[in-house]
C-alpha cells in the first residue's frame, strides 16, 4: 500500500472538507449542525445543463439520485454546494438502513424511489456564479446558502445555531440523542472551507460511536452459513506524517492496515449479497499483524469500506462489540484512519 495513491477526486471539481472527532468546543465563536446518517455529495449546478454530483471519493453519483435533477433550476445560478443525501424513516429522521438501498444503485427504478426518496441537505455554498467562495469565512457562506436556496421536496438547508458558548451546541447534541441522530458538528465562525482537508476548523461530536473501516478479509460462519461470510475482519490507517495528499488537496493515508477485529453482528443476507462480488480475494494478509484466528481466513483486496458502531476502543487497537451498519460505495479506502476524539482548543 506504500507509495504514491492515486487521485480520488476528478481535476476541476472540490473535494469535499472533513471534520476531526474531539469534544464540544467551550470557547465562543462556532456554530453547531447536526451530522446526519447519510452520503456526502458535492453537487456542481448549472440551471441549463442540471447538476452533477460527486461522492467523497470523487464517484460521478450523479445517475444514481434522479431527485435532483432539478437543483440547477432551483438554485438558478451555476453553483457548487455540499451536503448530504439521506433517506427519512418512518420517524422522518435519517436512516442509514434505508439509504443502503439507493447507495449501490446506479439507475433506480421509479418505484425505488417512491419507496426510499432522497433528500439533499445542503450545509455549505463553495461557488456562486463562477467565483470561488472557499476562502470566504463559514458565516459568509451560509448567509449565502440560506439566501440562495428555499427548503423543497427534495432539497433542504438544515439550521446553523451559531453558540456564545457551550450552552447551544450541549442543546443541540441533546436533541440528536434524543432523536437518535449521529451527533453534531461544531463549526469556527471564522473558518475558511479547505478542499478535501480534515481540520479542527470543524470538530464532530458523537452520540454514537461510529467507525468506519477497511475490510481486509473474512472469516467462514458455521450451519447455514458454512462456506460464506460469517464475519469481516476489518482495518484502519493511522493518522501520522505518513499522510499524503493527492492533486485536489485530499489526504490519503499510505501506511499499512492495522487490525481492528472481526465483525459479524448486524450481517444480513442482503449484506452479504452485495460483499461478496466487491470482495477480490489475495493470497496474503494485507495487515500489519493479525492475531491467531479460530479458523482460517479467506484475505481480500483491500477495497471496501465499511461502516461499523461499537462500544469501546480496546488497549490492543481492537473494537469492542463491533455491529455492521452497512457499506460505504462514497469512501475510499485510504482515506480511512482510526478516529480517536481530541479535545479542541477553546476560542475566545
Amino acid at each position: 500500500m506504500a507509495g504514491r495513491p492515486k487521485p480520488t477526486h476528478p481535476p476541476g471539481e472540490i473535494a469535499p472538507m472533513k471534520a476531526v472527532l474531539g469534544d464540544l468546543p467551550t470557547g465562543e465563536g462556532w456554530a453547531y449542525e447536526l451530522k446526519w446518517d447519510g452520503m456526502r455529495i458535492v453537487a456542481r449546478c448549472d440551471p441549463a445543463a442540471g447538476p452533477r454530483l460527486w461522492s467523497a471519493n470523487g464517484r460521478d453519483v450523479t445517475p444514481s439520485y434522479p431527485e435532483l435533477a432539478g437543483l440547477g433550476p432551483l438554485v438558478g445560478v451555476p453553483a457548487v454546494l455540499d451536503g448530504e443525501a439521506v433517506v427519512l424513516g418512518d420517524d422522518g429522521q435519517p436512516s442509514f438502513g434505508r439509504l443502503q438501498n439507493r447507495m449501490h444503485v446506479t439507475a433506480p427504478s421509479s418505484r425505488l424511489m417512491a419507496q426510499h426518496p432522497v433528500v439533499y441537505l445542503v450545509f455549505d455554498l463553495l461557488e456562486l456564479d463562477g467565483r470561488p467562495l472557499v476562502d470566504l469565512p463559514y458565516t459568509t457562506r451560509r448567509r449565502l446558502l440560506r439566501e440562495l436556496v428555499d427548503d423543497g421536496p427534495t432539497v433542504r438547508v438544515p439550521p446553523s445555531i451559531e453558540g456564545g458558548g457551550h450552552g447551544e451546541g450541549a442543546a443541540l447534541l441533546e436533541l440528536a440523542h434524543q432523536r437518535g441522530l449521529e451527533g453534531v458538528v461544531a463549526k469556527r465562525l471564522d473558518s475558511r472551507y479547505q478542499p478535501g482537508g480534515r481540520s479542527r476548523d470543524w470538530i464532530k461530536v458523537k452520540v454514537r460511536l461510529h467507525q468506519e473501516l477497511v475490510v481486509g478479509g473474512w472469516l467462514p460462519g458455521q450451519g447455514a452459513l458454512a462456506g460464506r461470510i460469517g464475519s469481516l475482519l476489518v482495518g484502519y490507517h493511522l493518522d501520522d506524517h505518513d499522510d499524503q495528499l493527492n492533486f485536489a488537496g485530499a489526504l490519503h493515508f499510505a501506511g499499512p492496515l492495522h487490525f481492528a477485529g472481526a465483525v459479524g453482528s448486524g450481517l444480513t443476507d442482503k449484506h452479504r449479497q452485495l460483499l461478496v462480488p466487491r470482495l477480490r480475494a489475495r493470497p496474503t494478509s494485507p495487515f500489519a499483524q493479525v492475531p491467531p484466528l479460530l479458523k482460517p481466513p479467506s484475505w481480500v483486496e483491500p477495497e471496501v469500506v465499511v461502516e461499523v458502531s461499537y462500544g469501546s476502543w480496546a488497549d490492543d487497537g481492537l473494537l469492542r462489540h463491533p455491529v455492521f451498519l452497512g457499506i460505504r460505495h462514497d469512501k475510499a479506502p485510504n482515506e480511512v484512519i482510526r478516529e480517536l476524539p481530541t479535545r479542541p482548543p477553546d476560542v475566545g
